[in-house]
């Protein structure tokens, strides 16, 4: 019976010590698991190293590859504000008013000349002469009265015209009326328009004598600074000024324009043509021809565009020599060698 009971208990320990082989946990490798680097979705092509691509001369001629030499140049950074074309209607309508009161406190003063004549007239006949009556006298007294009180009303109107072109067009606009200048009658007759700029509060710029201001089409304009602008811009809210441009085909009431503000220093640099620009994953690059048929593509900067391409301080400088024709071309062609494991450096998304 002892023996029967000491086998059962060697089974059962052998069955325990199968069944534990069984579950225990694989051993782990000390080594920790490699990983793929993933490169960073928000990088710029101000953060990566340049491309490089060389090329046969044949190639090069093959494609009708041209570049240009960079001038130097220097540029003042912008600000970029809106701008919108007045109608002149209402300062019209503030004129024909001025004009009438105008007329109005000339012939009240017409009347007053008379009226004080004919006092003098009959106080002289009431006085002296005894050839009047003094009812004569008190008429014309009265008479006299009443053209003065018609005299100070139409001033005091007059003057209420004049203040409301201040306030609705601003001082000089003011003057220019009063004077019947000949810009004033220009901006009537619409062969000058008059420009409401806005400048946010926030830039703390002073609005300069001269700004350009970009049409959707044709050539940019040159506007001259007449004052501040005492009406509010509903869009932008901010300092209003008043600008004149000449008139142009195309320009009418209410059209938006693009103004350019000099907002720093200027500062030297190259303009990169628009022609040289390749756009890949949304970033502008260009290529530098560093050698014969060898060039490096270098990023662009766009927060500096000028007329024509993109200013830029880094990366490029006069003298030298960027890729202006066939550059999508030779953009494949680094693509190409990048693929094939050749001269390209590096290679896009």
């Amino acid at each position: 019976m002892r023996k029967l009971l000491w086998v059962g208990v060697v089974g059962i320990l052998a069955g325990s010590a199968a069944g534990w082989a069984l579950h225990r946990p694989a051993a782990t490798d000390p080594r920790p698991a490699t990983r793929p680097q993933a490169r960073d979705a928000d990088s710029s092509p101000a953060q990566q190293p340049a491309r490089t691509v060389t090329l046969d001369p044949d190639a090069v001629k093959d494609m009708g590859l041209a570049v240009t030499v960079l001038k130097p140049v220097r540029h003042a950074p912008q600000l970029q504000t809106t701008a919108v074309v007045l109608s002149p209607q209402g300062l019209a309508t503030l004129s024909a008013a001025y004009v009438a009161d105008a007329g109005k406190l000339a012939m009240a003063r017409a009347n007053l000349a008379v009226a004080r004549n004919e006092y003098r007239r009959q106080n002289v006949l009431y006085h002296e002469d005894q050839t009047t009556s003094l009812k004569a006298l008190q008429s014309a007294r009265g008479a006299l009265a009443s053209s003065r009180a018609q005299t100070n009303a139409a001033q005091l109107q007059l003057h209420l015209d004049a203040l409301a072109v201040d306030q609705q067009w601003g001082p000089i606009i003011g003057k220019w009326l009063i004077a019947r200048s000949p810009a004033f009658e220009r901006i009537l007759a619409e062969r000058e328009w008059l420009v409401e700029v806005t400048l946010g509060a926030s830039t703390g710029l002073m609005p300069p004598e001269t700004i350009r201001l970009a049409a959707p089409s044709g050539p940019a304009v040159s506007a001259l600074l007449i004052s501040s602008f005492p009406q509010t811009n509903p869009v932008i809210q901010g300092l209003n000024f008043l600008y004149v441009i000449p008139a142009r085909p195309g320009f009418a009431p209410g059209l938006n324009l693009s103004a350019e503000i000099p907002s720093g220093p200027a500062r030297s640099g190259v303009v990169i043509p628009a022609a040289a620009v390749v756009w890949s994953a949304g970033e502008a690059w260009a290529y530098k021809e560093t050698s014969p048929a060898h060039f490096e593509r270098l990023p662009v900067p766009t927060n500096a565009p000028v007329a024509g391409g993109w200013f830029v301080t880094e990366g490029f400088a006069p003298g030298n020599q960027v890729v202006t024709r066939a550059a999508e071309e030779l953009f494949s062609a680094e693509a190409q060698q990048s693929a094939s494991g050749g001269d390209g450096e590096g290679h896009d998304d």
